[in-house]
């Protein structure tokens, strides 16, 4: 993916600042960031569980910071809301 325009920059900024603040528990972070990757992975289609469970264990034993977490989410909730991996399907997982 090409680099993100300062704006998006400054709304994902925004947004994971806010999804810190409600403290969400590291493992459900993990859930979050994995469910989003997969999403883009699979070509916008909702992954199964079983999919999602296994990579939010691998998110959860590599141990990125709390913020970080917060931050990669946010990146992918503002993308898909900017519309930049694809116009005509909305994530069923917004925050």
């Amino acid at each position: 993916m090409s680099e993100i325009p300062n704006n998006l920059k400054n709304q994902i900024n925004t947004a994971a600042y806010f999804l810190s603040q409600k403290s969400h528990p590291y493992d459900t972070l993990c859930w979050m960031l994995a469910e989003r990757e997969l999403f883009i992975q699979f070509n916008f289609i909702r992954p199964q569980t079983e999919k999602i469970r296994k990579r939010a264990a691998r998110i959860f034993f590599s141990k990125p910071p709390y913020d970080v977490l917060c931050w990669l989410i946010a990146e992918k909730d503002i993308l898909f809301k900017s519309k930049m991996f694809k116009k005509s399907t909305k994530p069923t997982f917004y925050l």
